[in-house]
């Protein structure tokens, strides 16, 4: 009666024998297993898959992007360029007005803009007035217009090194870009503030006569009847900003301040470049979009 007991207590089934066949369970609970695994590897080489083929589709979309921003960068610079040459080499009974609207030669549209540094504000010698009136324009507040007029002019005061010095110069910006020394001064108004300020004027008050549309509708001036277009200054400095829309889309704006008459016999000097911001004004006037005559065309004519 013992033995049997063992026996039974000792005896296991066929399927847990090393030497005995499967039951029918155990083989079905393995198919399932691997059937899973199956499932997993394929679903994690289609997501492998699809990551690399969308990672392929980014990189392909960016270098587009960056190919195309850098082509619009280097037709606004080129946009610059003809402009000075097209207006230095214009007869009086064939002048060149702007804004200028011309194709350039990759199939760009180029609106190319004259903006009179004395139609600016100078951080240099603008009146404290007419500093609190362009920065409150700007800000859209009266304390924060008067705040950063206030902190310009104390920019502006002579700077003592030591208790000795007779008479210290008085600081001077030497670049608009020198604007976000102003302490306290916001990004957005920061750029904001760059298209209407100049440090090449040499006035207390901007003037409007030769100021741009964007500084008139900034200070509520109303424009001259005969503003739409207008020649290329005589002389002094200006800005030109070239605005590039390339056939796929992308938009770069290039500004240069340019001297004529900049000295040692040359008829201009380009004393900086910057890069522009778009004008989101709503009252901003789109181009076109009938044909544009080609800016090459443009230079020929104002050259023959």
């Amino acid at each position: 009666m013992a033995w049997r007991q063992i026996a039974r207590t000792n005896r296991r089934p066929a399927g847990d024998r090393p030497d005995g066949p499967p039951l029918p369970g155990a083989r079905a609970r393995q198919s399932g297993f691997a059937l899973v695994a199956v499932i997993w590897t394929l679903g994690l080489i289609t997501l492998l898959g699809m990551a690399v083929i969308a990672g392929a589709r980014y990189r392909t979309k960016t270098s587009s992007n960056y190919a195309s921003v850098t082509a619009a960068e280097m037709a606004a610079e080129s946009a610059v360029n003809l402009a000075i040459s097209a207006a230095l080499t214009a007869t009086p009974d064939q002048a060149i007005h702007f804004p200028l609207r011309c194709r350039m030669p990759g199939g760009e549209r180029a609106t190319i803009a004259v903006e009179e540094e004395t139609g600016k504000v100078d951080l240099n010698t603008a009146s404290p007035a007419a500093l609190t009136r362009l920065f409150t324009a700007l800000a859209g507040d009266q304390s924060t217009g008067t705040r950063l007029a206030a902190q310009i002019v104390e920019f502006r005061k002579p700077k003592t090194q030591g208790a000795t010095a007779a008479a210290p110069a008085a600081a001077r910006f030497t670049t608009i870009m020198e604007l976000d020394q102003i302490d306290g001064i916001p990004q957005r108004l920061f750029r904001a503030a760059l298209r209407h300020v100049t440090v090449r004027s040499g006035k207390p008050e901007p003037d409007m006569e030769g100021a741009s549309p964007a500084m008139r509708r900034l200070l509520n001036v109303e424009p001259k009847p005969n503003a739409a277009k207008r020649g290329m200054p005589a002389g002094g400095s200006m800005t030109i900003r070239a605005d590039i829309n390339s056939p796929d889309g992308a938009r770069f704006i290039r500004e240069a301040l340019v001297s004529l008459e900049g000295g040692n016999g040359r008829p201009y000097v380009i004393r900086e470049w910057r890069r522009g911001d778009i004008d989101s004004s709503p009252q901003r006037q789109d181009q076109p979009q009938g044909a544009l005559r080609a800016c090459l065309q443009v230079r020929e004519a104002a050259a023959s």
